[in-house]
């Protein structure tokens, strides 16, 4: 795991330094921010600073333990994540997590536990968590990850110091993330990425732009002629839950041109496309649909097992553009 600053978190980091050194962090520290922004190299950075055998406030990368947690052999330091992408972090993990806290320190100091999509456990899950945060053993800390809050265990959020980090103005993603890559970035990009700097320098480096333009592209010639249903309908299975969530940017978009604001515009890059389909369909389509989808990439995620592609082709097929 590396850990790891970036420029946008340097506030947070000032905060959490001066807590290290009054020797006042909340043994439960909660980071919730969108995927790509960088908090699991933030919390490896927290992580590896209690643990350092040398510094107070920062860590100093060249004691035994910082070597170990470079080399992710740590034997203090306990990484707890789902199984699988999209999967929940499932009751036992959360138990063996438990038990790793009230263990001796095989180093003689702290302990981490560092549990990924805090977000993603179940009730047994965070339940079993809820005993060890409300009476917590002495020298261990837990740092909760997560996407939003809002789906945690209310509980869980009470006995935790939350931390919600601001991302960066989309100028300053913008400049951090051509530099990084040496080549111009369109806006939308970072719109479709929720403004998180790394998922968007993510999306470019494994083909996101053409694989987006592609489904934007067959999703207008279906809507706008009837055609290519078949050949959409595998973009999207193949794009899952991200190729859903583009549709529901574009809807939305297209509602708010009908609606006569141009205020947040995800697709600001390909408008031509946008005000074509405002024109094309309804608004009381647009706005049935965008519901519609919303609550399939619910139902998706909730249950994995269901056919994916006849839900998506049979919403694709409600579509009724004007004569």
């Amino acid at each position: 795991m590396q850990a790891k600053l970036y420029p946008w978190h340097a506030d947070i980091w000032q905060n959490w330094q001066q807590l290290l050194g009054q020797e006042r962090l909340h043994h439960a520290i909660l980071l919730s921010a969108p995927k790509g922004s960088g908090k699991l190299e933030l919390a490896a950075m927290l992580a590896k600073t209690i643990l350092c055998k040398n510094g107070i406030t920062e860590p100093c990368g060249m004691c035994h333990s910082c070597q170990l947690f470079d080399a992710d052999t740590h034997p203090d330091f306990h990484w707890l994540k789902p199984e699988a992408e999209g999967k929940q972090l499932g009751v036992d993990a959360v138990r063996a997590g438990n038990q790793y806290a009230w263990e001796t320190s095989q180093l003689g100091g702290q302990r981490v536990i560092l549990i990924q999509n805090a977000d993603r456990m179940g009730e047994a899950a965070a339940n079993a968590l809820l005993k060890t945060l409300e009476e917590p053993p002495a020298n261990c800390h837990f740092i909760l990850l997560s996407r939003s809050m809002d789906t945690m265990l209310p509980t869980v959020v009470s006995r935790c110091n939350k931390w919600k980090p601001r991302l960066p103005e989309e100028s300053v993603v913008k400049r951090w993330v051509e530099s990084d890559l040496f080549e111009t970035v369109p806006l939308q990009v970072l719109r479709i990425n929720r403004g998180a700097p790394l998922a968007a320098k993510d999306f470019i480096e494994h083909g996101g732009v053409g694989k987006h333009e592609a489904l934007i592209e067959a999703f207008m010639q279906f809507v706008t002629k009837r055609q290519g249903l078949f050949n959409l309908t595998e973009l999207v299975v193949k794009a899952e839950q991200e190729g859903l969530q583009w549709l529901s940017f574009l809807l939305l978009d297209v509602l708010k041109v009908q609606q006569g604001s141009q205020e947040a515009i995800v697709h600001c890059d390909s408008m031509d496309a946008v005000n074509q389909l405002a024109k094309t369909l309804p608004q009381s389509v647009v706005m049935n649909q965008l519901m519609a989808l919303n609550r399939m990439k619910a139902e998706l995620a909730r249950h994995t097992g269901l056919n994916s592609e006849l839900l998506i082709s049979r919403w694709l097929t409600d579509f009724t553009p004007q004569a």
